[in-house]
């Protein structure tokens, strides 16, 4: 009975990345392909949402989600100590956190056009609690630091 209710969504399937599925934008939140990948260093299926058309995703940001697959073991200590610093300005109180024992990766944001700085955005949720942690990183370095609850 519920089944005629379900919006019947486009998906692709590629052979590397596996089957993608895209969200129409419902004029709040831009269009976007997702994929769920499992990241061999994080040891958990991660989410992400690849910002384009109905048409696909360029190859651009394909070999971006693969570079960051590959890169990520090298960003979490840069990722981390970013974090704890820009925390620590807002809080003098806070202690520091350990991205590997605090928080797991909720999403990765691939942009429509990630340009040659590579840039993209991480986010994270605290395994205890309910704070969302998001970082853009432009050629791999960390630049910003977003704080919801």
């Amino acid at each position: 009975m519920f089944s005629i209710f379900k919006k019947k969504r486009k998906k692709i399937i590629d052979a590397t990345l596996g089957t993608l599925t895209f969200r129409k934008s419902n004029q709040i939140d831009e269009s976007y392909w997702n994929v769920d990948r499992k990241i061999n260093s994080i040891n958990e299926l991660v989410e992400f949402y690849i910002y384009n058309n109905s048409e696909g995703i360029t190859e651009k940001q394909k070999q971006l989600i693969l570079s960051i697959e590959k890169k990520y073991p090298e960003l979490i200590n840069s990722l981390e100590s970013f974090l704890n610093m820009k925390i620590k300005k807002l809080d003098s109180d806070y202690s520091n956190i350990s991205i590997e024992s605090d928080l797991n990766v909720s999403f990765i944001n691939i942009p429509e056009n990630p340009t040659e700085l590579n840039k993209w955005e991480i986010n994270y949720v605290e395994k205890k609690g309910f704070t969302i942690y998001g970082i853009e990183i432009e050629n791999w370095k960390p630049t910003d630091l977003g704080i919801s609850a």
